[in-house]
């Protein structure tokens, strides 16, 4: 199996990339804004930089792990997140379908509004932000481009990434409170967390079994932040009194965001596809990855 990651450094990437690596699978990792050893550079932006990894490595799978997945930041900055998430992933599409590779793409629950989450495969998209409309106009393209594709859709995603730069939600909540500072986390804001391990799994399974169209890889408990945040503080016995109760309006966020998101996963239950967890037992394993915790 050749197998070509595009973000290799990021939170999905990186633990996808050590995983397939100890299967013994032939695999090229990517990186594009921090340099990584044992990564090679590729901007999705470019298509001669597409062309040399392509060329190079003449890969049989694709994973797209990559893109500017900060939401804020794609709220200020629409035309880096379209040039990046929606351009770069045309140009990868057109190689793709040159080369005859398999794509597989990495999406998320932000492609929905939140008004009736968790959501199924096949529940109809109306993003509310910049970074879902991106997200789903390249669900779009690839759908409309390419017979035999594989879209992974995922929500608030956490675990260790090769970059110290990647870091995420739970990560730096776990930083933050070790610090002292306080954090205020919305009980009106749903989700379900998903521990990188478990979606890396799915994602391997789905390749081995050559599985196509669209899947929901997420962790099994539906919660809201407060609830989760909280335990976070109990797997990682942090001070609670520095957790603030909010709604998600009070925070003042520069993205609007899906209040009941979150994904189904019966899919990949019902097709035993791997085990998903519980936010106790993927923070138990995160805490096992995290060398100061």
């Amino acid at each position: 199996m050749k197998l070509l990651i595009i973000g290799a450094s990021g939170v999905l990437g990186s633990r996808l990339f050590n995983d397939t690596i100890k299967k013994k699978w032939n695999v090229m990792g990517t990186y594009c804004s921090y340099e990584l050893k044992g990564l090679s550079y590729l901007d999705v932006r470019d298509e001669n930089s597409i062309d040399k990894s392509f060329n190079l490595f003449e890969p049989e799978v694709v994973v797209m792990a990559g893109g500017i997945t900060n939401v804020d930041l794609c709220t200020l900055k629409p035309k880096l997140a379209k040039d990046v998430n929606i351009k770069g992933t045309l140009n990868l599409v057109k190689k793709i379908k040159a080369y005859g590779s398999k794509l597989i793409y990495i999406s998320t629950d932000y492609i929905f509004d939140g008004k009736n989450g968790p959501y199924k495969e096949n529940d109809k998209p109306n993003p509310i932000n910049a970074y879902g409309r991106t997200k789903l106009e390249s669900e779009n393209i690839i759908k409309s481009k390419l017979k035999d594709y594989l879209i992974v859709r995922t929500a608030q995603l956490y675990g260790t990434g090769m970059a110290v730069q990647n870091t995420n939600f739970t990560v730096k909540i776990i930083h933050n409170m070790k610090s002292g500072k306080k954090i205020y986390a919305a009980d009106d804001f749903y989700s379900t967390p998903t521990y990188a391990g478990s979606l890396s799994k799915i994602v391997i399974k789905l390749i081995e079994k050559r599985a196509s169209g669209i899947y929901h890889g997420a962790g099994a408990e539906f919660i809201n932040r407060y609830d989760y945040v909280n335990k976070i503080a109990d797997i990682f016995k942090l001070d609670k009194i520095l957790i603030q109760k909010v709604k998600l309006k009070d925070l003042n966020l520069k993205a609007r965001r899906p209040e009941k998101g979150g994904l189904k996963i019966d899919k990949v239950k019902k097709e035993k596809i791997a085990d998903v967890c519980d936010c106790k037992t993927g923070l138990m394993l995160l805490k096992k990855e995290l060398p100061d915790a």
